[in-house]
């Protein structure tokens, strides 16, 4: 079985990392002949998002992707399958899924809800956004794969064989943490904001939390203890983090998102606090293997109950390490992909 795997990005996006690269090496081990084709390689990766000092336009971007799609489209025939991830211009244009479907079978997996409007980014993309356009992909995939039960819910609207393969880790690759009471958060650009509704936590606790993430961390209007985001030292600096805080707002986006950042500090045996939005509260069980802060006085308290108390961080930790290994190890998505990719052969 021969698959082109179509990223959004190389290795250095999350979303192209969890939902693809990882699960390469165990998809190959089970027969899968695997190429990989990211419409926004290395370089251009940095240039966008990492705040380097040579910057390219959002044109740019979509100029290097459309050449490297239409080279997709001329090479296709040499394939079994293609797999989709997230779509080449998702909520813009579906005509390269729809000509890629009428000549191999496509599955398409998204871990985002990218159907609604589009949050941040150019006014212009934003005026151009089409939910049509993803309802369209979705239809035209012969199979589509969903990292959670709210986008599930939503492509079974559009197409019938919808397979859920939550977003998983290597526990492996990740080293366990200290039992310290060092407050962390682990994000990037676009998600920095989600922190700025816990400085009334962090003012109270007078702590200052350590945050990897790019961006500018001044702009959350608090101290922190700031640690540029690079994916050679991610582990090892996650693995210096003695409690992992996880806020989200509850909001139709949110709830799309698939918690790859609870599953990070829980690798690595770092209790958790979380918001219970979305995938979140089926990740974590209240006082099993987390915690979760319903309100924002919540916080708060929750933090503070870890911070005085290394047996309860632990307790928490062991049992996150313990879930991953469970349910949400890259082994067990590897082998549901697997699964999705045998049936259309």
């Amino acid at each position: 079985m021969k698959v082109l795997f179509l990223t959004q990005t190389c290795e250095l996006g999350p979303s192209s990392r969890y939902r693809v690269y990882q699960l390469l090496p165990w998809l190959k081990k089970l027969g899968v002949d695997c190429e990989v084709s990211p419409a926004i390689d290395d370089a251009l990766y940095r240039r966008l998002y990492l705040n380097l000092p040579v910057r390219t336009s959002r044109a740019g971007a979509f100029s290097a992707t459309w050449r490297r799609r239409r080279h997709d489209l001329d090479r296709v025939n040499d394939f079994d399958i293609v797999f989709v991830q997230k779509g080449v211009f998702p909520g813009l244009y579906s005509g390269f899924e729809k000509k890629l479907a009428a000549r191999k079978p496509l599955v398409f997996d998204f871990d985002d809800a990218i159907w609604l409007p589009r949050v941040g980014g150019s006014r212009a993309l934003q005026s151009l956004h089409r939910e049509a356009a993803i309802q369209d992909v979705l239809r035209c995939a012969r199979a589509v794969i969903a990292g959670n039960d709210f986008l599930a819910e939503y492509a079974s609207r559009f197409n019938k064989t919808v397979t859920v393969v939550p977003s998983s880790i290597s526990l492996e690759d990740y080293p366990q943490a200290p039992n310290s009471s060092l407050v962390g958060w682990i994000g990037s650009r676009t998600t920095l904001p989600y922190l700025k509704p816990l400085k009334p936590a962090f003012d109270a606790l007078g702590i200052t939390p350590r945050v990897i993430a790019s961006g500018d961390p001044s702009s959350l209007g608090f101290d922190t203890d700031f640690h540029p985001w690079r994916l050679e030292t991610e582990r090892s600096e996650l693995s210096q983090l003695g409690i992992g805080v996880a806020p989200l707002p509850d909001t139709p986006w949110e709830r799309g998102k698939c918690g790859v950042k609870l599953l990070q500090y829980m690798a690595c045996g770092i209790p958790v606090v979380a918001s219970p939005v979305g995938v979140n509260s089926k990740i974590v069980t209240h006082g099993v293997n987390g915690l979760l802060a319903n309100y924002i006085e919540d916080w708060a308290p929750a933090i503070h109950s870890l911070m005085i108390d290394p047996k309860l961080r632990q307790r928490l930790g062991a049992a996150g390490r313990d879930t991953i290994e469970k349910r949400f190890h890259v082994q067990r998505a590897a082998g549901a992909v697997y699964s999705v990719l045998r049936s259309l052969v």
